[in-house]
């Protein structure tokens, strides 16, 4: 089981702004195809998530896509790993209980 823990860092006084960090645990998985690995997050949140065990030098990511989903995913891959911004509109409600991220290579 995915586990969810939201660190919220000390905010700006004049502005009330904080900055909130989640950690999750992926199931990263092989799919069976040649040349693709799957990432499950059962739990989620629009924003940012960095993978630094796929950094360039593990593999060379080609495409990155949300399974059975119409959102565009951004993402970048160095050698401090794979950083994926996940949509706005996606979010961990009681219509969708997980998200499956497709990485080819």
């Amino acid at each position: 089981m995915a586990i969810n823990r939201k660190i919220a860092l000390k905010s700006n006084a004049q502005s009330g702004n904080q900055l909130h960090i989640y950690e999750v645990n992926p199931i990263i998985f092989y799919s069976g195809e040649a040349d693709e690995l799957n990432i499950e997050l059962l739990e989620f949140n629009y924003g940012e998530l960095i993978i630094k065990s796929l950094s360039t030098a593990i593999l060379k990511v080609k495409t990155l896509m949300i399974e059975n989903e119409e959102f565009t995913v951004k993402w970048k891959q160095s050698a401090k790993g794979l950083r994926i911004t996940l949509p706005d509109g996606l979010i961990n409600d009681g219509t969708r209980e997980k998200c499956t991220l497709k990485i080819k290579f």
